[in-house]
């Protein structure tokens, strides 16, 4: 007997094939089960209950993914912030400790009011290459935007839109 047993589509338990059931206790089959793909042949209640449990997962996962592109990018930020707050420094504290000291040296080759000219032109040089670098940085980091979450989140839904269309269950 156990060469006519057969597994029911819908379950593990054997039935048999020469219409004597197996030994042991009768127990009601169920309906075919479709593949778990096929949403189609689903109750709207479990296809509900699967769309909102992928979604609540998927928002999940997508917000994780956009809080760390922003803490990403606003770090850049602050890098950038930085050198711009680095170079307002450099530009007076540089040019009040040495213009000065400067000054008087240049002055014994040349005029002094081309001595203090050309520190000032050297330290707006300096000031100049430090602003530009933490310009950026920042432009770097913006626009404070999660661009790959965007993307994904996009996709996603132009996935499920044309699934939706053609009647799937899975994009």
């Amino acid at each position: 007997m156990a060469a006519n047993l057969e597994t029911n589509p819908g379950g593990s338990r054997p039935f048999a094939t020469d219409g004597v059931p197996p030994p042991g206790p009768a127990v009601a089959t169920s309906a075919w089960n479709p593949p778990a793909g096929d949403l189609s042949h689903q109750p709207v209640t479990q296809v509900l209950q699967r769309v909102t449990g992928e979604s609540r997962a998927l928002i999940g996962g997508e917000m994780q993914l956009a809080r760390a592109e922003l803490t990403s990018k606003f770090k850049t930020a602050g890098k950038g912030a930085g050198l711009l707050g680095a170079a307002g420094v450099v530009a007076i504290f540089g040019a009040l400790a040495f213009t000065a000291a400067i000054i008087l040296a240049l002055a014994t080759i040349m005029p002094p009011w081309a001595a203090a000219m050309l520190v000032a032109l050297v330290y707006l040089a300096i000031a100049g290459i430090l602003a530009l670098s933490g310009r950026n940085q920042v432009q770097a980091a913006t626009p404070f935007v999660p661009e790959q979450t965007v993307r994904t989140v996009t996709d996603v839904v132009q996935r499920v839109q044309s699934a939706w269309k053609r009647g799937e269950a899975k994009p």
